[in-house]
């Protein structure tokens, strides 16, 4: 094959023109201390680093900001928790120091008080939130715990259905033969001294449900009553309930002290309680079953808002609120969810202010009776009841009003004494869900534990991947800068001569 000059020169400039490439190559490679410049450079390598890009971006978001945002919100809560359970632990102290009756009569002017702002303080402790979303209401984070200020029907309406087993069953004091305010005034002497009578009851989670709306009660065997009242304050029942295979009736009262008929079942508005016959009470423990739908449309600030505990209509709007669990979770991993919230029926406990309620009435009972007893001893010495007819009544109502007083100490004792294990119980169930947070934020540490690890490794790997040797580039580097030198000089020499240096 003939090589002319014209060849030569070609290959020495492509030859160059190689080198030159290499060269750039390298040099680029320095300036940016990256392997490729394109994906057309090494598509393998391109390919590697977008997966290891993408990998590495998802562990830091997980790392930077859906972990700590996580951890706040677990941190936000076990301080609420931490906060409502030394609330607890004041009011256990209080059920403790008053089942020993140690109170005072100046103490009980106070009492109450006291125990209403700490159900106060309890509750709102339910309020918290984390970056403007409430922590204890499951799906509706807008929403606080409990009402931030008094609620009318026409803003606030619900019909709240609540069902019952045995555990839910109590019972009250009622008082046989007590004196009234009006008795006294009447000097109306009962042929009886005051006594006691305990029944059963349903109470339900909020005092003052709507006296006017209708409530259904469903007994064990799926029977429905749907009671409403009358103008007269008599009961208008719609269908029939059975206890043990007898008729029930339903009737209303607003006597605190009313006592029912065995199988009769009464409906306190006022106090929201379900007052049992004793044959409705043995069926009820016996069937471990029964429900009650009422309606509850005038909250006042601090009550609770009954869709995070119970199902209930919005008779305002007609949507229905389901109780179902709401677990709001985060992505922390690959495939890895946490939960984070703690729902309000998981720690703060609907009861706790029905049980307070029970207290502050013990309470005042004490107190009414005090009054009372302080009232008749001002008539005696009054001039208008000097004659021997109304010493002797006022003396015989002061006796039953004594009488009267020792059954409502004895039962306020009592009450503190129910309140001692009340407050233990509403204390486990704060541990346990203190507990439960604590293992989560453990599981959440783990976590954070293994994607630093991963974010280490990913790093690396992306480097290995991406970043070049520079040690091995720059000897790579002076060695093509040699060869291109070399390859210069030899093209000077090839292009040098040309056959006219060899004629003649």
């Amino acid at each position: 094959m003939r090589i002319t000059n014209q060849m030569m020169i070609n290959s020495s400039m492509n030859n160059i023109q190689t080198n030159k490439n290499q060269i750039n190559t390298l040099d680029n490679q320095l300036s940016t201390q990256k392997k490729i410049d394109k994906p057309s450079d090494d598509p393998v390598v391109a390919i590697r680093a977008l997966r290891l890009r993408s990998s590495l971006d998802q562990v830091t978001q997980y790392l930077n900001k859906n972990i700590p945002d996580a951890s706040s919100w677990l941190s936000v809560t076990e301080d609420a928790l931490d906060e409502g359970y030394s609330i607890v632990s004041d009011l256990y102290r209080y059920c403790v120091q008053g089942s020993t009756d140690s109170f005072s009569s100046s103490e009980r002017d106070t009492i109450s008080e006291s125990l209403n702002k700490l159900r106060e303080a309890f509750y709102a402790e339910g309020d918290v939130d984390y970056a403007g979303r409430y922590v204890f209401t499951g799906y509706a984070t807008d929403k606080p715990l409990t009402y931030q200020s008094d609620e009318t029907a026409k803003d606030v309406d619900y019909t709240i259905t609540q069902d019952f087993t045995r555990d839910s069953l109590s019972t009250k004091t009622a008082y046989t033969n007590s004196y009234s305010n009006e008795d006294i005034m009447n000097m109306d002497v009962h042929g009886t001294m005051p006594n006691v009578a305990t029944v059963h009851r349903l109470q339900l989670a909020y005092s003052n449900i709507s006296a006017d709306k209708e409530i259904k009660i469903t007994d064990s065997a799926g029977n429905v009553a749907t009671v409403t009242k009358n103008a007269d304050g008599t009961a208008n029942v719609t269908g029939s309930l059975t206890a043990g295979g007898n008729p029930v009736s339903v009737t209303y009262t607003d006597d605190d002290n009313y006592v029912p008929a065995d199988n009769e079942i009464a409906i306190n508005t006022q106090t929201g309680e379900l007052l049992l016959g004793s044959n409705v009470y043995a069926d009820v423990y016996k069937t471990d079953s029964f429900s009650v739908t009422y309606d509850k449309d005038n909250f006042i600030k601090g009550d609770i808002n009954p869709t995070m505990y119970f199902t209930c209509v919005d008779n305002n709007t007609g949507v229905v609120y389901t109780k179902v669990k709401e677990d709001v979770e985060y992505n922390v991993n690959f495939s890895q969810k946490l939960k984070v919230n703690t729902e309000a029926n998981e720690a703060f406990n609907i009861y706790l202010g029905r049980n307070i309620d029970d207290l502050c009435t013990a309470v005042q009972n004490v107190l009414d009776i005090e009054n009372q007893m302080s009232q008749v001893s001002s008539m005696l010495e009054e001039e208008q009841y000097s004659d021997e007819t109304s010493q002797k009544a006022l003396n015989d109502i002061l006796e039953g009003l004594t009488k009267q007083k020792e059954l409502a100490e004895d039962e306020m004792t009592k009450a503190f004494e129910r309140g001692v294990g009340q407050m233990q119980g509403y204390q486990e169930q704060i541990s346990n869900a203190k507990a439960d947070v604590g293992n989560r934020e453990t599981r959440l540490n783990l976590t954070k534990t293994r994607l630093t690890e991963q974010k280490t490794n990913f790093t690396d790997l992306k480097s290995q991947n991406e970043d070049i040797d520079l040690e091995e580039v720059v000897v790579t580097y002076s060695s093509a800068e040699v060869v291109y030198n070399a390859a210069l000089t030899a093209a000077s020499k090839v292009v040098q001569q040309t056959l006219l240096d060899f004629l003649g």
